[in-house]
C-alpha cells in the first residue's frame, strides 16, 4: 500500500463526504490519480461509497477498515498479549470478536515473530476466578452508553427485582465483573451488570459529564475518618478493600459507605479492629453479635 493510500484512508475516515478535488489538494496528486486510488482501495476491501455528479464525492461506509499500524517488535508482542488478556474478560461488549482477534492479528505478522509469540503464550498465563457470573446484557448497556440513551433496567436487589430508568454514563471492569454507572433521581449509582435481569433501550437521549469527571466529584463527598488497627495478616486480607493498606491506618470514607465497608472488614475477622468512628464500631459489634447468635442456635 502506498503512503498516499494511507493518507486517503485517514481523510475518508473523518466521517464526511470528500470530493476528488479536495483529496487532490490534500495529497498533491491529480484528480485522475485519486480516482484510480479509490478503485484500488475498493479492490483491497475498503468500503468506499462513490457519489457521482454535483454534490458528490467519496465517503467511507460504517464498519470501515482502518490503516495499519507500524509497530516495533516489542510493541507487536505487547499488543498481542493484550489481545490474549482480553479473551479472559467475560462478556466483552464487542461479543465474539475477542475470541478471534488475537489469532487474526498473529497471522498478519512475519512468521518468525508469529512463532515467537506462540511460544510466549504458553509461558505467560492469566490465572484467575473461573466462576465469574454471566452478564448477558453487557453489549446492550454498552450500546446505550455509546449512544447516550436512557435505559429501563430490571435489577436484582437484595429486596427483590426492581425496574427503574437510568442514564448510563459509563461502564467499568472491576475484578472481572462489569459495572454500569447510571444517573437517576438518586444521583450517580453503580450496578453490577451480571445482576441485570432485563434492559430496554429507550428513545430518550441524555446529556451528562463524562464518567471520570462524575467519579471525581463523587470522591469529594463529605466523609468520615476511619482508623483501623491491623495485623500483617489483616492487611493482606483487606488489600483489595482499602487503598495503600500497606502504609496506612487511616482513611476518609463517605459516610453512606460505612455499612458496606463494615461487611468488608468482617473478612479479616479478629485481624482488624476499628478504632474510629464509633458508628462503624457499633456496626461491627452488631455484625459480630448476629454471627455469634447464629452459631449459638446451631450448637443448641
Amino acid at each position: 500500500m502506498k503512503k498516499r493510500h494511507l493518507q486517503l484512508i485517514r481523510l475518508l475516515n473523518r466521517g464526511r463526504r470528500v470530493t476528488a478535488e479536495e483529496l487532490s489538494q490534500e495529497t498533491g496528486a491529480s484528480i485522475r490519480t485519486i480516482q484510480r486510488d479509490m478503485l484500488s482501495l475498493e479492490e483491497l476491501g475498503y468500503p468506499i461509497w462513490s457519489v457521482p455528479g454535483i454534490g458528490g464525492g467519496y465517503e467511507m461506509l460504517p464498519n470501515r477498515l482502518l490503516p495499519p499500524l507500524h509497530l516495533r517488535e516489542q510493541e507487536a508482542v505487547a499488543l498481542y498479549l493484550t489481545f490474549k488478556w482480553m479473551e479472559h474478560i467475560p462478556d466483552v461488549p464487542f461479543g465474539d470478536i475477542r475470541h478471534t482477534l488475537s489469532d487474526w492479528y498473529a497471522n498478519e505478522l512475519p512468521q518468525d515473530l508469529e512463532t515467537k509469540i506462540h511460544r510466549l503464550e504458553r509461558n505467560i498465563l492469566w490465572l484467575g476466578n473461573k466462576q465469574i457470573p454471566k452478564a448477558p446484557f453487557t453489549k446492550d448497556i454498552y450500546q446505550a452508553v455509546e449512544q447516550r440513551n436512557k435505559i429501563e433496567m430490571t435489577y436484582q436487589t437484595t429486596k427483590g427485582s426492581r425496574t427503574f430508568t437510568v442514564a448510563p454514563v459509563g461502564m467499568a471492569l472491576l475484578d472481572l465483573k462489569w459495572y454500569v454507572f447510571g444517573l437517576s433521581e438518586l444521583g450517580l449509582r453503580q450496578y453490577r451488570i451480571d445482576r441485570v435481569e432485563a434492559v430496554k433501550l429507550l428513545d430518550e437521549p441524555f446529556e451528562s459529564e463524562d464518567l471520570v469527571t462524575l467519579l471525581q466529584a463523587s470522591d469529594e463527598r463529605i466523609g468520615v475518618t476511619i482508623q483501623l488497627e491491623l495485623t500483617p495478616l489483616g492487611r493482606r486480607l483487606l488489600e483489595d478493600v482499602l487503598p495503600d493498606i500497606e502504609q496506612k491506618n487511616e482513611w476518609d470514607v463517605p459516610e453512606e459507605e460505612l455499612p458496606f465497608l463494615s461487611r468488608q472488614l468482617l473478612k479479616a475477622g479478629a485481624e482488624v479492629e476499628v478504632k474510629a468512628p464509633s458508628a462503624l464500631r457499633e456496626m461491627m459489634k452488631e455484625h459480630a453479635e448476629q454471627l455469634m447468635q447464629r452459631y449459638r442456635e446451631v450448637s443448641e
